[in-house]
């Protein structure tokens, strides 16, 4: 099913590559600052055995599979991740940041947004992924982009509500890509299937991206709950 996919562009196939180490190393910065340099080199070696071991796996065809699908065991991780996050000491830590930069962070997924669009032009991609689709993950990007600067004039309640809004979003986003792939449970069909994801590098945007705007707002409603 892989096979059938037409070959990315350099601008899509680049950007997924050095997007997702890149956003690791700005969590790595923060671990750095907040935690110290011996809990940003655990979570270096962490984002690095992910990456590689996520990689290489997509990239030899084992996640290539869908009944069950293989891919499950990405969803997993991620969500067992995150679950630490949400008691873990090193995230509380993290929630010390200047308020805007924990707003502001979110803005990445402007750039991953423009990067599968281009995705789906190409036929890469599924057509529901992008904005002309069923995703609105553009918004959290660029309104974490516009609130970054004022985040610290904004009520407390303002913005958690945009943290709780742009998680479910995300939410959204997540589950409309879930029931678009080949596997018994698919629901929403198009050409192509969302089989992509399971191919190097783009099974990082769900091991490291959505990992990292999901590790965002734990973090940041944190903080807006006064955890730390």
């Amino acid at each position: 099913m892989i096979d059938s996919l037409p070959t990315p562009s350099p601008t899509v196939a680049i950007g997924f590559t050095i997007l997702p180490p890149l956003l690791a190393l700005i969590v790595v910065a923060g671990l750095a600052r907040t935690c110290g340099p011996k809990r940003a080199g655990i979570g270096a070696a962490a984002f690095l055995v992910w990456l590689a071991l996520t990689g290489v796996l997509a990239a030899i065809g084992f996640f290539d599979a869908w009944a069950p699908p293989r891919l499950i065991l990405v969803l997993i991780a991620v969500i067992a991740v995150l679950i630490w996050a949400s008691r873990a000491g090193w995230a509380a830590r993290l929630a010390s940041l200047p308020l805007g930069l924990l707003v502001g962070f979110q803005s990445f997924r402007i750039l991953v947004e423009l990067l599968i669009h281009r995705a789906v032009a190409e036929g890469v991609a599924a057509p529901t992924l992008t904005w002309t689709g069923t995703n609105f993950d553009m918004i959290p990007g660029i309104s974490a982009l516009l609130l970054a600067p004022f985040a610290h004039r904004i009520p407390r309640r303002g913005l958690q509500g945009w943290n709780i809004a742009s998680a479910l979003v995300l939410l959204f986003t997540v589950v409309t890509a879930l029931l678009a792939t080949p596997t018994p449970f698919q629901q929403i069909h198009g050409d192509p299937p969302n089989v992509w994801i399971a191919t190097f590098p783009f099974v990082w945007l769900p091991a490291v991206l959505v990992l990292c705007a999901w590790l965002g707002h734990i973090v940041l409603f944190r903080r807006l709950a006064g955890s730390n």
